[in-house]
């Protein structure tokens, strides 16, 4: 039992030494500044995506080029590319673009895996010390 704490407690500490910790910052932003960020991700995913293979191919055999497409991309509004990406994600095939859409950011969900597995191997660890068969005198004496 002793050797299942010890074990328990190394497991936690390297799980709290391996995880990164971020500190958060908040500042006020001007609302013309979040407009801005956000449609110039939006303007990147849509760029994204018309960088598919499947969309370049669907393109060109429409008589149209991907570097004509990108200007036109470049030179419309931010309303309107808002529109066309609202568009997009209401299309019943269109899913998640590639670049991650505009929601995310971009980002891959590496630390929510790894979170999900380590809460996962400490559950089994837990589980396999609630499960190990102690004697009554180890139960009484023994001091959490």
């Amino acid at each position: 039992m002793n050797l299942a704490k010890k074990s328990l407690c190394r497991l936690l500490v390297v799980s709290v030494t391996c995880l990164s910790i971020h500190c958060a910052r908040a500042e006020m932003i001007a609302t013309e500044q979040a407009v801005t960020v956000s449609a110039q991700a939006s303007r990147q995913a849509l760029l994204a995506y018309l960088g598919r293979a499947d969309v370049a191919s669907q393109l060109h055999s429409l008589g149209v080029e991907r570097t004509l497409a990108a200007q036109r991309v470049a030179a419309i509004s931010d309303e309107e590319i808002d529109t066309l990406m609202g568009k997009l994600s209401s299309l019943p095939a269109a899913g998640q673009m590639s670049g991650g859409g505009t929601s995310s950011g971009g980002y891959a969900g590496g630390g929510s895996a790894f979170l999900v597995v380590l809460v996962l191997a400490l559950l089994v660890v837990w589980l396999i010390y609630i499960a190990t068969p102690r004697s009554p005198a180890e139960t009484l004496n023994s001091s959490f």
